[in-house]
């Protein structure tokens, strides 16, 4: 089992949209993923569960993924809270990204 804790930076919490985001991150993984919150375990795919852990900003949760691939499954979800809900900028070459010879 794969554990990492995350914490909530989003300034209205867990809502809708960001509980939206983890499902879809791992509706292709076949393991068991849940995320806690003191005692209270959701079920990562479920937005519904996610919703229940009523996770305000500021609060820590735990990830935890097992089965093939959990490493992964752990590290994606960390990274969507890493980076608060919003896309990772996309990476230009080094040299200002012209190709052209």
């Amino acid at each position: 089992m794969i554990r990492r804790t995350v914490t909530v930076m989003l300034e209205n919490g867990l809502h809708m949209v960001p509980a939206s985001e983890i499902a879809k991150a791992v509706r292709d993984f076949t393991g068991r993923v849940v995320i806690r919150r003191d005692q209270i375990i959701a079920d990562a795919r479920s937005v519904l569960d996610l919703l229940q852990l009523k996770a305000e900003c500021g609060t820590m949760l735990e990830v935890e993924a097992d089965g093939e691939g959990a490493a992964q499954v752990v590290d994606d979800i960390a990274r969507l809270f890493a980076l608060n809900f919003k896309a990772e900028p996309p990476v230009s070459a080094p040299d200002g990204g012209n190709d052209s010879l």
